[in-house]
């Protein structure tokens, strides 16, 4: 009987195992059309056991930055120019992003070049360290693999498409679309973790020994 047992807590295993780990620093949407005017969302989770109290980003030559959406409230913005004026990156700063939570910020930007767009970008913590997303963008399909407090991590990256290449209406729609897949998941493991409760209480009555009633006098 603890056969059955020991295979689900197994197969729940896995199903941790494969299950979208804590997302990085991201940029979204992750494909854009060229020459298309488009709201990106910079999306900051804290990963620590720290909150989160700064934000930089740096854009990428192949975009033009325009106009900024008023951050969440506690938090300003701050534009980063280049020595000509042109808008080259962003500073979010006082505001807090506590453990386990996220927060986006939006501005409008014009991509003008086809191909993958990197978006190296710099996470203050409350206790001083600073996380780089610098390094090498992931592959969309790959687990994220988790680095140091201040290793530097995978930048974020779009891809810029011409017209007419859209992957599909999903990649450039809003951003919603990522986190109903981390619900999906969720979900899963609920319902895995609901049936292993069942079943390891149905096999607790079952081994009990069955108790005989009394012989009559």
């Amino acid at each position: 009987m603890i056969r059955p047992l020991v295979a689900m807590l197994a197969f729940a295993g896995t199903l941790l195992a494969v299950a979208p780990a804590a997302a990085h620093i991201d940029v979204l949407p992750r494909e854009v059309v060229a020459e298309e005017p488009v709201e990106f969302t910079v999306r900051v989770p804290t990963e620590r056991e720290v909150a989160t109290t700064g934000v930089s980003v740096d854009f990428p030559d192949e975009v033009t930055v325009f106009s900024f959406k008023d951050p969440p409230p506690g938090w300003s913005v701050e534009p980063v120019r280049s020595d000509d004026g042109r808008i080259v990156g962003v500073e979010y700063r006082g505001g807090r992003i506590g453990v386990e939570r996220f927060e986006d910020f939006s501005f409008l930007g014009t991509p003008f070049e086809t191909g993958t767009t990197v978006w190296p970008s710099r996470q203050l913590y409350a206790d001083g360290q600073v996380k780089p997303w610098t390094g090498p963008p992931e592959d969309p399909d790959a687990v994220p693999v988790e680095t140091g407090p201040t290793d530097p991590g995978p930048a974020a990256s779009v891809e810029v498409v011409a017209p007419g290449d859209e992957g599909s209406s999903a990649a450039v729609s809003s951003s919603g679309d990522d986190s109903s897949g981390a619900a999906i998941w969720l979900g899963v493991i609920a319902i895995v973790i609901a049936a292993l409760a069942a079943l390891g209480v149905g096999l607790l009555w079952s081994s009990r020994p069955a108790r005989l009633p009394e012989d009559s006098e």
